[in-house]
Parts: C-alpha cells; structure tokens; sequence
C-alpha cells in the first residue's frame, strides 16, 4: 500500500477474526500471544485490534437505543461538566473520543455491533443529530469564542475522513450541509494559539476536501502559525508548553493532516510537517523506560495514555532507519501498561480507582480516558509497527527490542 494511502486505506486490511484477547472481571489479558513476532509482549496487530473492540465495549455498555448519549458518569466536583451549559459539549467529547476507536472498527466491518446497537448506525444517527434542533445531541452554531466545542468538532472531522464510506457518505445532501454549515461556524471562527488551531484545519480541509467553500486564506495562516511553533529536533513549543501535548498533537496531528489532506491541498506544508516528524525519530523513543513503558509526567495520567500515537507514523519516514520492532514494544507496553493494571479497575471501561481521582483536573470530562484511542486506530493502520519480525530489531540500552 502506498505511504500516501496508508493511515487511513490500511483499515480495509483490518481482521475481526477469531478473538485473541480474553477479559476476565473487567481486566484486559492478552490471549495467545506471539512471542515469535513480538518477543517481549506477545502483541501483534490483531491484538491491537481486539484492544479497540474491548474498549469500544466498554463505552457501549452506556448504549441501549440510538438517542442514548455518550456520557458517562462523572467524577467529583472538579471536574466538569460543573453546570448544565457545560453537558452538551462533554456529551460530544465522548462521542467524539469513541469515534476514534470505532472508525477503523468500521472501516473493516461496517456491520459490527455492540451491546445489540448496529455501531455504524449508532455514530451516523448522532452526527446527524448534531445540526438537529429538536435533537438531545443538537450543537448550537458558535456565537462566542473559541470553545471545547471547536476540539470536538475537528475530531469528528478526522474520524469522518477515515471512515468516509461509513460515516460521512450514506448522509443525504441536505444532512451533510447542515453538519457542515455547523462545523463551519465553528472551523472558520476564533481559536487559540496552540495546537487547538489543528481543530480547526482538520474541519477546514476536511469540508474543503468534500467540496464546500472555506476560508482557505485562515486554514493557511493557522498551518503557518502552527508551524511556526516547530523548536527543532521534532519537538514543538505549545505556547508555552512543551510537555502537555506534544507528542501527541503536533507529532500525530502534523502527520495524519499531511496524509490525509495536506499532500493535496498545501504541499510546501505537508513537506515540513513530514520533515519536523523525522527529526524526532531518534530522541523520543528514549523517554520511555527500558520495559517500553511511559513515565507518569504531565498533568493527567489520562492524557498519558496516548503518549505513543506518534510510533506508528514513523511507518512514512523514507530515510530506512526507523527501528519499527522498537517502536511497536514500546507502543504495546505502553497500552498494557494501562489495560493490565487491576488497581486502575479499567477506568476505560468506565470503573475508577481512588488513586486515578487524585490526577483528574478539572477541565477532564470522563470521555477524555477515551483519547488515548488515537494511538490504538494509527498502530491498526500503520502497518509496518506491528509487522516487522525479530530480524528488525537493534539493541537499544544493551537489551535486544
């Protein structure tokens, strides 16, 4: 499959075979691992896969009827929603967030079902009802400021491309002009000099892409701005912040836009976004621990656990060097790291532990544990992470990987 294609075309390769996780009183456990192609955890790409359905399950437990909401119970006061005004955005991020578990699912088998709801059907009914006033899910057009609102949107814009067959195609013209004359308002309005300016382009290119009429002269100017935040060896100041979100919003959002839009619409900066990735190959891999597992750092465990999104679009740097034996055990030692650990008690699937309470801050919602799904669809899709034998491995801190 060519580079170009395979973040997002690699998910018609995906298998939904026979079952190699098994879960036992709400604890993930590797089933028959492959310690031929992945010597260290016995993950392979099917393993991976079976991880999305675990956690998807777990979402879907919340699920009964089509207008059930992805919402979930929430936990102590600080964190939000603190109000009723706050409710419909926090009922959107978990859509948003199990949107990106359950695309590549679909891309694959747009039959799947869970908790007895046709999941395609499920996702579709909901994005309609966005633009629907008389709907529970209706989202307002923008008439402030930049808003949690603008991430959700241009999240949905990512997973509508990656599934497109799915979600965004069996929509009648009338149902796509009014989620997009909603994504518009928010797309083309204010937002803040961060990495939240992606939201934004995502929504732009993507509805650019579908043939509507954006304000390209605003998506070029916040893929400068965002470039422009690039400090050298892959590493970005998110103003003023390094540790919050990189690596994981300008190292994965940079390279998914050039593959799936940039390439096409803005080459010149697709190009530098790929380039900026490459830099970074051979100094990230080293803040995770000698096992493959991530330090605790920043400040919410939660958003932790996407800290490896960035591993698996190593597959599109051309140099020959990337270690991708490397890269895929410290990808799946960092999930493990999550799903295995009783004490947590599967807060992915919506159980919460006293410790976990103590890293929550108050701008979490309980869909957000549900981020670290971009990691899980980007290592299904990019092939090589999770394809490459024993042969591709070097020593690294005096261990074979």
């Amino acid at each position: 499959m060519k580079a170009r294609f395979a973040l997002f075309l690699l998910f018609a390769i995906l298998s939904l075979k026979l079952s190699v996780v098994f879960a036992q009183e709400n604890i993930f456990t590797v089933w028959q691992p492959d310690y031929q192609k992945s010597p260290y955890t016995g993950m392979t790409r099917q393993h991976w896969i079976q991880a999305g359905e675990y956690l998807l399950k777990g979402a879907f437990n919340y699920i009964h009827t089509l207008d059930d909401q992805m919402y979930f119970p929430k936990q102590l006061d600080k964190t939000y929603p603190r109000n009723t005004g706050e409710i419909p955005v926090a009922k959107l991020e978990g859509l948003a967030r199990t949107l990106f578990v359950a695309a590549p699912l679909l891309k694959d088998n747009p039959e799947l079902e869970m908790n007895g709801i046709k999941v395609a059907d499920y996702y579709r009914y909901q994005l309609i009802n966005i633009s629907n006033p008389e709907s529970r899910s209706y989202i307002p057009h923008r008439t402030g400021g930049p808003s949690q609102t603008l991430l959700e949107l241009g999240s949905l814009a990512i997973s509508m491309k990656a599934a497109q067959e799915v979600l965004w195609n069996p929509l009648t013209k009338e149902q796509k002009d009014a989620l997009a004359a909603t994504m518009l308002s928010y797309g083309e309005g204010p937002t803040i000099g961060s990495n939240w300016m992606f939201f934004n382009v995502f929504i732009l290119s993507f509805l650019k892409d579908q043939g509507y009429a954006v304000n390209e002269s605003y998506l070029e100017s916040n893929l400068q701005k965002l470039l422009a935040r690039y400090r050298g060896e892959g590493w970005y100041n998110d103003a003023p912040a390094y540790d919050y979100y990189s690596a994981w919003a300008y190292q994965t959002y940079g390279p998914i836009w050039a593959e799936m839009f940039g390439k096409k619409q803005y080459p010149q900066y697709a190009r530098q976004f790929m380039e900026n990735q490459y830099d970074m190959v051979d100094n990230y891999p080293f803040l995770f621990s000698r096992d493959g597992r991530m330090n605790m750092w920043g400040r919410s465990i939660c958003y932790r656990f996407a800290v490896t999104a960035p591993l698996s679009l190593y597959e599109y740097d051309k140099s020959g060097n990337v270690n991708y034996g490397w890269m895929r055990r410290i990808a799946s030692s960092t999930l493990l790291q999550f799903l295995e650990r009783p004490e947590w008690k599967m807060v992915f699937r919506q159980w919460v532990s006293t410790d976990l309470l103590l890293l929550l801050f108050r701008f979490i919602v309980a869909g957000v544990v549900f981020i670290g799904a971009e990691k899980l669809f980007l290592v299904c899709c990019c092939r090589k992470t999770l394809t490459i034998g024993r042969l591709q491995k070097i020593t690294v801190l005096g261990r074979k990987n």
